[in-house]
């Protein structure tokens, strides 16, 4: 039997196949087919992978979110928008034809997503973290390694949502731009976010989930007045303040928020996975590193990861078994041959090119298969945004070979770009204004074609590392297939190998 998972009419839609040997076959996020950022919607072409003797798991309980919202929903009209914008969207009943054999709870599938992808065996001292704005009702949940709640704490209370909640009041996308805001925290200094810590830790941490009969989200609903207070107050400080400082502030309130969340994660394991999309926050990551002996952060934190962890679940419990079989590299497989040799010599003559080469990645990084790639050895953090249409103060992400990683950085690094580290040297197109940067490590065995284009770049330069961002426009998902990289390479003048 296989397991297919999916996550579906919120964002951030996707679909994973897990075979009964716990082998993850296929996983990948519908935008990168429908070619829509954050798609709700799987389209038919990601349906036809499966077949009618699949074990569909869905990764939340539609129904207590339903009858939460008052047995509706909005969802966008036609077109992809952010879920904020009311005057574009339609109140609807929840999806009547949602089908599946089972399901489990949306903090259950982001852990879920975590655990079974750990890189070690042991269980019973590794502890599992989900934080995001909201799931079912739940904003963040710890979790023993039987999937036993140990705590959670229920909307308003949230690191997500008033992250999110800032990012949409800077004129940014909410649920896409979150990264864009803590890069630019960089630039600014705290002033708000002792307001924003006290108002965390003055809401109780449950409250009921229905009041007087009134949906928790529905018209009269305490929970709709304090988040109104929320949101009314932080529109006020974006008013009052620059966006760096404003940046600066709502991460310095996430960073206190999740460290809580960790101090109290850490009473019941040494060892730690993490997923939810608040887990995609690498500076907060570097700091709970610190607390835990291991740290495993999910590859692909976001409601999507969760279509693998709701498959993964269901899986784990029918056969006992409770590892996976995996690498990131799971979605469309695009295959061609690529001499490194002259993807070197290109980037020598001109500095920068794409790959697009072998299974896209699943989750937010491209790790070398849709990939942007420059020569490090020149500025070019401003001809790469340019590029992709980005702000220029974004920071990009060194891919570099493992054995001298330490030579160039100081702290936290691993294979999937999720922590920050001090930089040790002054190639400054892969160093963000803070000093750090955020490492992917290519190791001797890493699957990417990327590990042997930069061992020749090494070779013939004497730098063991490239600038590597992903293989995109801003606001638009990564390249996925042969016509999206010859389309790409067309419009934006850029060599896709």
């Amino acid at each position: 039997m296989r397991y297919v998972g999916f996550s579906e009419y919120y964002h951030d839609a996707a679909l994973a196949i897990i075979e009964e040997d716990g082998n993850v076959s296929f996983a990948a996020q519908a935008e990168r087919y429908s070619k829509k950022k954050n798609d709700s919607i799987i389209p038919e072409e990601l349906w036809d992978l499966t077949s009618n003797d699949d074990y569909f798991v869905f990764y939340e309980d539609h129904q207590i979110k339903r009858d939460l919202r008052g047995g509706t929903t909005v969802i966008p009209q036609k077109k992809q928008i952010s879920m904020y914008d009311e005057k574009d969207l339609i109140e609807v009943p929840y999806h009547n034809s949602l089908v599946y054999d089972e399901f489990h709870l949306h903090h259950v599938s982001h852990c879920a997503m975590a655990y079974y992808t750990r890189p070690w065996t042991s269980s019973e001292d590794t502890v599992l973290v989900s934080i995001d704005g909201v799931g079912e009702i739940q904003t963040a949940c710890v979790y023993d390694s039987r999937f036993n709640l140990l705590k959670e704490w229920h909307a308003p209370k949230s690191v997500g949502i008033p992250y999110t909640t800032m990012t949409k009041c800077l004129g940014l996308r909410p649920l896409e731009d979150e990264y864009v805001v803590m890069g630019l925290s960089s630039y600014g200094e705290d002033k708000f976010s002792e307001w924003l810590i006290d108002w965390f830790y003055e809401m109780s941490d449950t409250a009921p989930e229905v009041e007087y009969g009134i949906p928790i989200y529905g018209e009269g609903s305490l929970r709709n007045e304090l988040r109104a207070e929320l949101i009314g107050k932080l529109k006020d400080f974006a008013n009052e303040y620059s966006p760096q400082d404003c940046a600066a502030s709502v991460q310095k309130f996430a960073e206190v928020a999740i460290l809580g969340i960790m101090k109290e994660a850490r009473k019941y394991g040494n060892k730690l996975v993490y997923s939810g999309g608040v887990a995609q926050n690498v500076v907060v990551n570097s700091m709970i590193h610190e607390m835990f002996d291991e740290v495993h952060i999910a590859i692909a934190p976001t409601d999507a990861g969760s279509a693998l962890g709701a498959a993964a679940r269901t899986w784990a419990q029918k056969t006992g078994k409770d590892q996976l079989t995996w690498t990131p590299y799971l979605g469309y497989d695009i295959q061609r041959d690529i001499s490194p040799r002259e993807v070197v010599d290109h980037i020598i003559k001109n500095k920068v090119c794409g790959i697009a080469h072998g299974r896209a990645e699943f989750g937010p990084r491209a790790l070398g298969n849709r990939s942007l790639i420059a020569d490090v050895r020149y500025d070019v953090k401003d001809t790469v945004n340019e590029i992709k249409r980005r702000h220029k103060y974004r920071p990009f992400a060194p891919a570099i070979l493992a054995e001298h990683a330490n030579k160039y950085f100081s702290g936290p690094m691993n294979e999937y770009m999720q922590y920050t580290s001090k930089a040790l040297h002054d190639y400054k197109s892969v160093i963000h204004v803070d000093g750090t940067s955020r490492v992917q490590l290519l190791q001797p065995d890493c699957p990417s074609i990327l590990r042997k284009i930069v061992e020749e770049y090494y070779e013939r330069t004497g730098v063991p590392m490239l600038l590597n961002t992903s293989l995109n426009i801003r606001g638009r998902p990564m390249v996925n297939d042969e016509k999206d990289a010859r389309l790409w390479e067309n419009k934006y003048k850029v060599k896709v190998f």
